[in-house]
Order: structure tokens, then C-alpha cells, then sequence
């Protein structure tokens, strides 16, 4: 140094450098101020007068160490808090992100196990911990809690100061540390307010179920009164003009009126069914009693019933020229060719055709019940299998019904396995279009 020229201003610099340096590796002061005194006394063994001495004859000498010293402690000093401070701030950041990621991580998660469950992973992931909830509404049962373990820590989860459970950390005798705490107590506070939300939707979906259960109660009771009184009204006034004037009146007003109350009963007879069928479905109790069943039979059954409806209308059947048998329950099936023949009846004139065609295809049956009248009122085409749906209330039965007809063929055609569909039938009118498996796929299914 001497050779080349440098003054010990310039080597006292070198030295600053290094207690700096000491400070920001070390991440400590006290390192920083040992290596302060540390190159004082290497810089007067060094570099001052007389040389390899720690002896100092010089004032200024000893001001420049003094000045030196106290250089090299404040800048340690204040170096090694602001990495102190840097690293405080990294560690404030990362559990921020946390804190966001668990704040945000239960906001996709719906039921109440779900929500246990990703409580349980946070708790893992960023705390290290083993935990368990326990919530009090289930008699203090304990999520997924391990076996014979009995150290632990706890924490209330709590909503609106109502206290929900409690949060369980297996520590295994060792204490969290701050982060940690902060962490297990995020997550419990995130918890409470899931679990409270999540009891919130349950009471409001249950309120909106409770109010859908009465919409439909009331409207199947104002619909059946409504569609109940025209027909009763209809028998009781044929019944008493039979009764008043039954030898005044000729036989053919007779029988007019006997046909007219056999209509009626006949409507009220397949309205009862369709309820009662409707029933069956709202509580899942519908139940099929498949037998091995001709086609022809169920469309014989279907069309006696109906026959009087049909009266004088241009009416066509077309069935398979062979035996075909399929594997259902005749006694919902005909309820299904009942119901598509009256909607056809009831949406046409006395003039327009209506037809029924079985055709057997390779796998599946394929049943069509066409009219041609002026088709599916575009208001409801796309909810015309839904219950109440009908076109005088803008609520597809027909003129008169109450809208379960073909909400019950879906449910029944359904649980065989099959389909039904609407279409337009060209040039006018609809296509009622069923499809049924056929006893070779079932049993090649099996």
C-alpha cells in the first residue's frame, strides 16, 4: 500500500467496506460491530506509525481511528437494521399472499365438509400442523381428528359472536411460531365466515323450496278446481235433465246426453290418474312393474279408452306387420298413449287427422302421435314438458287441463330408458315422438 501510494484515508474506506459487507451477509449488528473493532486494531497494527505496534504517537492518529470507529458501528448499525427491516418486510409479504390465497380459497368451495377439508390443507400447507374442527351443531363431532392424540391447541371459530366450533392445531409439544399463529387464526376466522355462509344459503335454498312446494300446491288446487267445476257442472246438469224429462225426451237426446256424461266422466276419470301419477313422481315413488308386453295390446287399451273422444275424426293407426314386445309397464305406457292422443284431440278441430304410427327400429321402438293442427304455441315449445304448463294460462295440456299430461309421459318415458320429443309435423301440426328400448338391448346391456 505504502509502495503504491495509498494513505490510510483511502485503506479506512476498505475497511468500512467490510463491516458493510459484515452487516448485510451476516444479517446481524453485533457481527458488524465485532468486525468494527476488529479492523480498528488491524488498521493501527498495519497502518499507523510505528507499524506492527499497537502503540499510536500521533493525535491525529487517534482521531482518525476514533472517527473511524464510530463510522464503521453507526453504518454496521444501520445497515444491518435495514436488512433487518428488508427481511421483516419479505416475511410480512409472503404471509400476506397467504393470508390472500386462504381468504380467497374458500370462496369457491361450497358444503360444509368442503369447506372443513380446505380449512384442514391451509392449516398443512402453511403452518405445518395436524388439526381437526369440531363443531358444536354436531355434538362436537371432529373432522377427520387423528386417534389418540391429546396435544393440541385451540382456537373458537366463531360467527357474529356465536360461537361455532373450534379449531384444533396438534402441536406434538411444539409451539407455533408468530407467522404460524397468525396463520391458524386466519384460517379459523375464515372458516366461521364460510360455515356462516354457508348456513345462510342452506336456510335461503330451503325458504326458495318451501316457497316452489306452495307455488305448485296452490296451482295444482286452483287448476284442479278450476278444471274440476266445468265437468262437474256439465254432469250434474245432464243428470238433471235426465232425471226432470227423461220421458218427454226422444231416445236420441237420451243417448246424446248419456255419451256426453261418459266424455265428461272419462276426463275426470284420466284428470284423477294424471294427479295421483304426478304424485308418485314429486315423491319418487314411482315404480315400474316391467313385464314382457305386446305393442299392439297397449295401443288396443289406449284407443278404447278414448274411442268416444275420437268420435267421427279422421283418425289412422299403423303397427308393425310382426309381434314386436317390449319390456315395460303397460299400465304407465297406455297412461302415456292416453295422454298424447287427448293433447292431440283437444288442440285440433273436429275435422283435423290425428295419427299413431309403431315403427321398430334396430334397437329401439319408435311411437308417433301426429295431428295437424296448428301446432306447439312457440310461448311454450320450449317448456312444453314441464308441469302447469298450459296455453290458456300462459302457464301443454290443452283448452282445458292443468298441465301435467306430458310432464308425467317425460317422467314415465324416462324411467324406461326412452325419449320423447316434439316436433312440427309438415305441412301443419305436431309429432309427439317417443322412442323405447327393445328387449334385445336390454339384455345385451346386461
Amino acid at each position: 500500500m505504502h509502495l503504491l501510494g495509498v494513505g490510510k484515508e483511502s485503506i479506512i474506506m476498505v475497511y468500512l467496506l467490510g463491516v458493510l459487507f459484515t452487516s448485510v451477509l451476516t444479517g446481524s449488528y453485533k457481527w458488524g460491530i465485532l468486525h468494527s473493532f476488529t479492523s480498528l486494531m488491524i488498521l493501527n497494527f498495519l497502518f499507523t506509525e510505528p507499524r506492527f505496534t499497537f502503540i499510536i504517537y500521533s493525535s491525529n492518529d487517534i482521531i482518525l481511528l476514533v472517527f473511524f470507529l464510530i463510522t464503521a458501528v453507526v453504518s454496521g448499525t444501520v445497515t444491518s437494521k435495514l436488512q433487518k427491516q428488508i427481511e421483516i418486510s419479505e416475511r410480512n409479504e409472503a404471509t400476506t399472499k397467504i393470508l390472500y390465497q386462504t381468504a380467497s380459497g374458500f370462496l369457491p368451495v361450497s358444503g360444509k365438509k368442503s369447506i372443513i377439508h380446505q380449512g384442514m390443507i391451509f392449516i398443512k400447507e402453511f403452518a405445518g400442523f395436524d388439526s381437526a374442527v369440531c363443531l358444536e351443531e354436531d355434538a362436537t363431532y371432529c373432522f377427520e381428528a387423528p386417534k389418540n392424540e391429546h396435544s393440541y391447541l385451540s382456537y373458537p371459530i366463531e360467527s357474529n359472536q356465536l360461537r361455532l366450533g373450534e379449531l384444533r392445531i396438534f402441536n406434538e409439544n411444539r409451539q407455533p411460531d408468530p407467522q404460524s399463529e397468525l396463520i391458524v387464526q386466519a384460517v379459523a376466522t375464515q372458516l366461521a365466515i364460510a360455515l356462516d355462509r354457508e348456513h345462510l344459503y342452506m336456510e335461503r335454498e330451503e325458504i326458495r323450496i318451501a316457497m316452489e312446494r306452495e307455488h305448485l300446491r296452490s296451482t295444482l288446487l286452483r287448476s284442479v278446481a278450476h278444471d274440476l267445476r266445468t265437468p262437474l257442472t256439465g254432469l250434474s246438469g245432464a243428470a238433471n235433465l235426465l232425471a226432470d224429462n227423461y220421458e218427454t225426451l226422444s231416445y236420441e237426446e237420451r243417448q246424446k246426453l248419456a255419451m256426453d256424461m261418459s266424455e265428461e266422466i272419462i276426463w275426470l276419470t284420466n284428470l284423477v290418474e294424471n294427479i295421483l301419477n304426478m304424485t308418485r313422481i314429486s315423491d319418487a315413488q314411482l315404480l315400474l312393474h316391467k313385464e314382457e308386453e305386446v305393442i299392439d295390446d297397449i295401443v288396443s287399451q289406449a284407443l278404447s279408452h278414448i274411442s268416444r273422444l275420437l268420435k267421427d275424426r279422421p283418425f289412422t293407426v299403423h303397427l308393425p306387420d310382426e309381434v314386436v314386445m317390449v319390456q315395460a309397464d303397460g299400465k304407465l305406457l297406455v297412461q302415456v298413449l292416453i295422454n298424447l292422443l287427448e293433447n292431440a284431440i283437444r288442440h285440433t278441430d273436429p275435422n283435423s287427422s290425428i295419427s299413431l304410427e309403431v315403427v321398430k327400429m334396430d334397437h329401439t321402438l319408435k311411437i308417433s302421435v301426429c295431428d295437424t293442427g296448428s301446432g306447439i304455441d312457440p310461448n311454450i315449445k320450449t317448456k312444453i314438458f314441464e308441469k302447469f304448463v298450459t296455453l290458456d294460462r300462459s302457464i301443454s295440456d290443452g283448452k282445458r287441463g292443468i298441465g301435467l299430461g306430458l310432464a308425467i309421459c317425460k317422467a314415465i318415458v324416462d324411467a324406461h330408458g326412452g325419449t320423447i320429443v316434439a316436433r312440427d309435423n309438415e305441412p301443419a301440426g305436431t309429432c309427439m315422438i317417443l322412442t323405447l328400448p327393445l328387449e334385445d338391448q336390454i339384455w345385451n346391456e346386461k
